[in-house]
């Protein structure tokens, strides 16, 4: 029960909560737009599949530096003031693709644009984090990661009103990461506690959970590629609009997660989870080798159910691979462990681009849903091999699935499978 007067602090804490939903909303249809500006771009600039794979491979390098450097910026200047610093770098980065059409000067815009993306992750999810009541921790990150999806889905569509390479392009892109700070001057909580999440080294993952290591890190390895290069396999659907039909196809693979990854935890929560990535995997693996050879010649449809179907797969099992760590996790380590697996999901997003890249400058734009299946019958076998050499966690010591998205090491202080309670230095049996 609520003392009397708690339920305006309440409604307080829920609007507050909501502001900044809104403002990550907004920060993910800037990068879901920029998803389709600039590799329509680069296409009509000229550009090879590689360099373009090359550039959005920077983004991932960006977001690693970014999810590294924010907490100790956070800590130094406070959430308000690194979010806005954060939301300004994005902007000006957006802008500033238009100055030149120069790889390296993409490169490094890419960068700043990646950079700036994780440190208003980090900004808004520890401050979501702090806002949330413990009660209601699972409900408020479903709310977020749905409403963030949404934002991502919305972005190409905003996008799709500009002609690529135009200033008007850009400029879509760089307001939305000003209007990000809209929603957050409507806060009215003080700044919580800084982010305290320390990620664990890539050894130690693999010691403790090395299915949620390798499963972690084709998942940025496979859907880094996809979700950055994904425009320039729709240029054959539909040449007379082609930004409209990659606003169409992210919306089928995102809609497909969307609608998959409370069902896939809550089976997961039953039985292995291994068998449940491998599943996952295995299915969307198939999605991608059915786009890869009959993309093209498949009516469009198709096309946008076999992409909801490879989403529902391919962007859900992240998740999963979360849960399994948490569960294998010492008493309060969960919040470092899904750190450290964030870092090697954004380790993954930084050679997908590059390597997809390359493989559709050899074999053409199938090439990238081909590059993706290999990597996820890959990861099916690997989570086979290792259900078959490894015992599961008992069900007595899994945590209840929670939804997880590979966003910022923040989130791992608002997800619900984290015992605030937890004793480090009590040993846990697994």
């Amino acid at each position: 029960m609520t003392a009397p007067g708690d339920d305006g602090n309440l409604i307080d804490e829920y609007r507050n909560i909501a502001a900044i939903v809104a403002a990550l909303a907004l920060l993910q249809a800037a990068t879901g737009a920029i998803s389709v500006v600039g590799p329509l771009t680069l296409i009509a600039q000229g550009a090879s599949t590689w360099t373009i794979g090359a550039i959005a491979s920077s983004y991932a390098l960006g977001f690693v530096v970014g999810a590294r450097m924010a907490p100790a910026e956070i800590r130094q200047i406070g959430h308000i003031r690194a979010f806005a610093a954060f939301a300004a770098g994005g902007s000006l980065a957006a802008a500033a693709l238009y100055i030149s059409a120069h790889p390296a000067w993409w490169m490094l815009m890419q960068a700043l644009i990646g950079l700036s993306a994780a440190g208003l992750l980090a900004s808004g999810e520890s401050w979501i984090a702090g806002a949330a009541p413990p009660a209601r921790r699972g409900a408020v990150l479903g709310f977020y990661l749905v409403t963030s999806k949404l934002g991502f889905m919305a972005g190409p569509f905003l996008a799709a009103f500009a002609s690529p390479g135009s200033a008007a392009a850009f400029l879509i892109v760089s307001a939305l990461f000003t209007a990000s700070l809209i929603p957050v001057s409507a806060t009215r909580r003080a700044e919580p506690a800084p982010p305290s999440a320390v990620p664990f080294g890539p050894m130690r993952l693999w010691e403790t959970a090395p299915s949620a290591v390798i499963a972690a890190f084709i998942a940025g390895i496979v859907n880094g590629a996809v979700l950055q290069l994904y425009a320039i396999f729709v240029t054959d659907l539909a040449p007379d609009s082609v930004t409209g039909m990659a606003a169409m196809f992210n919306a089928a693979m995102i809609g497909g997660a969307v609608l998959s990854q409370w069902p896939a935890g809550m089976v997961s929560d039953k039985m292995d989870r291994r068998i449940v990535i491998a599943v996952l995997a295995a299915v969307s693996g198939l999605a991608a080798t059915l786009l890869a050879l009959f993309g093209m010649q498949l009516p469009l449809p198709v096309v946008f159910t076999l992409a909801a179907v490879w989403g529902a797969g391919s962007l859900s099992f992240y998740g999963v691979a979360v849960a399994h760590a948490a569960d294998r996790a010492e008493p309060g380590q969960a919040a470092n462990m899904m750190s450290g697996i964030l870092i090697l999901w954004a380790t993954g997003s930084m050679l997908g681009p590059a390597l997809a890249g390359g493989v559709m400058s050899v074999i053409g734009v199938g090439g990238l849903f081909m590059f993706a299946a290999a990597g996820l019958f890959i990861l099916a076998l690997a989570m086979l091999y290792r259900r078959a050499e490894m015992r599961q966690v008992p069900d007595i010591d899994k945590g209840d699935f929670a939804p997880s998205a590979a966003t910022s090491m923040s989130a791992a202080d608002l997800n619900p499978m984290i015992d605030e309670n937890d004793d480090p230095e009590i040993p846990r049996e697994v």
